[in-house]
């Protein structure tokens, strides 16, 4: 028989019950879709048979355990359904506040529910075995459980579905037992709520295998009167009113709830007959005010902010959701678009995955007639097409965003590329089985000989002096020198600059010189990440294509201007530090004159976002011209590493000051 296991009390480690908490919220952690613990399908509470870790988050691989619970009974505040089959995680209450555990089947043990609904006639017996036969049979009602057969909740072999013993309480037959299988072990609630389901399947009992969902019959577009459902260890079902009588369906529905405000609109607004957007030709109405009597509830989904209103209007009624309907802060634009695309979806409406009758634009230059920027600040464009009016939203591997007035912007695309993880372990820096850093004081070093494999870079040295040459097949070249504080940086053979050092390389007996990490970001344009205590470092680079590179010949004023446009990506890790593009002009002659460059450096302003991980930036330079010829050097740099020099000569008008 199942008995329950005293609490026991640990130091740093015990587990109360505090009057007054709110649970957390189910489906909290996208990974770990959990339930409000209810005593029937979620445990309220769970007796440890082990030592068992306790985390902050459900992840552990996102962090450590923050400590060990000995075994005793806790209390749960919200779990995952799988905790009779599988590896489970709870939320518990503690002296520490909400922990996470995860346990398996094994590792547990869980009181069978205090009362049970019998949904059936159920036969009663004097033992836990059917041999001899039941003494009666108990009509559909509510009952007191007493005990249960050890490990009820588990299930045995490939049985998805099998009985289990449970002692109840009887007024006339003292503590009989019964016998039940997993999907009848639950309870019975009453609901009295209107929900809508789009399509839903129903069964004559609420009895229904889990496995293969058969179906009495189907509807569809129903609004129907759910009176209550029966939670068991392996679902919910819910009864519902359809026009075949009393049914039983495992589908949930959506709540509709009784509403009251109006929604005011200054454009044209979809009705639909159904609260589903997937309807060929919703009813347009132009009022400007919408009456809304109910609603679509939306607590059952998790950061599900859509909608939908059942609205009255003097053009009629229907069902509107803002999501799918035109946005009314929608802009106009005067911009052109280079699509490259192969593909590029036509939709009914921006950041609605709704598509416009299945419509495809090729490769073509499209104008569009309106821009809007969606909630999660991705930039969408209203297009003329060959299937109407529609939504495009841009690929920014390919496609280019071109002003009327400012044709001849260059346009630059970032990417990453990873150079890979490094791990620490006694002072050590690893790829593979192969140490290739070290950590000196608080900063870690790599090999430069690494450095340059990862980095596609030729490694030589030293030379007489102790140098070591570090070159780039694009031109790009730094020399280091143990003990040294400065870097010489080089493009194509020629010296560009002395480049301070925060730690000076160290000398290493087998390999060329080390390089903190400092540097490397510095003379590699390296991105990091690091963990804490250094535990882990992530390398990655930043790469850029140059497009539509257009130096003029001549200037009139006394400004050369150079604009263009940036898609580079917004997505930053905790913890990282990321070297990102820069682009500066230098005058060549005032630079024989200085002993080092001075450079005019470009602006960078974030407009909008293409996608959810590349952003659109607008990047301007100004640079002083004088009459005359100016001998002017555009340099494209991550961190100091030089991307591309380009060198022309420029034309100042007499007007220039």
């Amino acid at each position: 028989m199942w008995k329950k296991a005293g609490a026991l009390v640990l130091v740093g480690a015990v587990i109360c019950f505090h009057v007054g908490i709110t649970p957390g919220k189910a489906y909290e952690y996208a990974d770990t879709p959990t339930e409000i613990a209810d005593g029937i399908r979620i445990p309220q509470r769970v007796t440890l048979l082990r030592d068992t870790p306790y985390y902050v988050i459900p992840n552990t691989g996102l962090n450590k355990a923050e400590g060990v619970l000995s075994p005793q009974t806790v209390e749960v505040m919200e779990a995952e359904s799988g905790w009779a089959t599988s590896g489970n995680w709870w939320k518990i209450r503690t002296v520490m506040g909400e922990r996470w555990i995860k346990t398996l089947p094994d590792q547990i043990e869980v009181a069978p529910p205090k009362t049970l609904s019998l949904m059936v006639e159920t036969a009663l017996y004097e033992n836990p075995s059917e041999k001899s036969g039941s003494l009666a049979v108990l009509s559909p009602q509510n009952v007191t459980v007493v005990d249960a057969e050890k490990d009820w909740f588990r299930r045995t072999g490939d049985d998805y579905n099998p009985k289990r013993w449970i002692q109840i309480h009887t007024t006339w037959m003292g503590d009989p037992w019964i016998h039940l299988r997993l999907d009848q072990i639950g309870a019975y609630q009453d609901t009295n709520q209107i929900r809508y389901y789009s399509n839903v399947g129903y069964n004559r009992t609420p009895y229904i295998d889990f496995q293969t969902f058969p179906t009495d019959g189907t509807q569809t577009h129903q609004f129907l009167h759910e009176l209550g459902q029966f939670r068991s260890l392996l679902g919910s079902v819910s009864q519902v009113e359809t026009t075949d009588g009393l049914k039983w369906t495992p589908l949930s529905g959506t709540p509709v709830v009784p509403e009251n405000i109006t929604i005011k609109r200054n454009v044209s607004s979809p009705l639909y007959t159904y609260p589903t957007p997937y309807e060929d030709a919703p009813k347009l109405v132009s009022s400007e005010e919408l009456h809304a009597i109910e609603k679509l509830s939306d607590d059952q989904y998790a950061g599900n902010k859509e909608e939908w209103y059942h609205v009255k209007t003097d053009q009629g009624e229907g069902w509107f959701n803002p999501v799918y309907a035109e946005p009314e802060d929608a802009e106009e634009e005067k911009i052109r678009i280079d699509l490259h695309n192969q593909v590029t979806m036509v939709y009914r409406y921006p950041n609605a995955q709704l598509y416009l009758n299945y419509g495809q634009l090729g490769p073509q230059t499209v104008h569009p007639l309106k821009a809007w920027t969606d909630p999660q600040g991705v930039r969408w464009y209203q297009v003329d097409s060959f299937v109407g009016k529609g939504w495009i939203e841009l690929q920014a591997d390919e496609d280019r965003v071109i002003l009327n007035d400012r044709v001849s912007d260059m346009q630059l695309k970032g990417h990453t590329s990873h150079q890979g993880a490094f791990y620490k372990e006694q002072g050590k820096y690893s790829f593979g089985n192969e140490t290739v850093g070290y950590e000196v004081g608080d900063e870690p070093f790599f090999e430069t000989s690494f450095l340059a494999r990862i980095y596609n870079f030729t490694i030589s040295g030293p030379d007489p002096d102790g140098w070591w040459t570090l070159k780039n097949e694009s031109g790009y070249a730094f020399q280091l020198k143990p003990g040294e504080l400065g870097a010489r940086t080089f493009w194509k053979g020629r010296s560009v600059q002395i480049v301070p050092l925060t730690k000076p390389p160290i000398i290493n007996s087998n390999t060329a010189p080390l390089l903190g990490l400092t540097d490397i970001r510095t003379l590699l344009g390296a991105s990091t990440t690091v963990s804490q205590d250094n535990h882990e470092i992530l390398l990655s680079t930043r790469q850029y294509d140059i497009e539509n590179l257009h130096l003029p010949n001549s200037v009139n004023g006394a400004y050369l201007k150079l604009s263009g446009f940036l898609y580079d990506e917004n997505a930053k890790e905790q913890n990282a530090i990321v070297q990102s593009l820069r682009i500066s002009v230098l005058d060549r002659d005032a630079q024989e004159s200085s002993p080092k460059p001075i450079y005019e450096e470009a602006s960078k302003n974030f407009l909008y976002n293409i996608n959810y991980w590349t952003g659109l930036y607008d990047v301007s330079l100004q640079h002083p011209v004088h009459p005359g010829m100016n001998h002017l050097t555009v340099v494209f740099k991550v961190g100091e590493r030089i991307l591309a020099e380009y060198e022309w000569d420029v034309k100042g008008s007499d007007q220039a000051q």
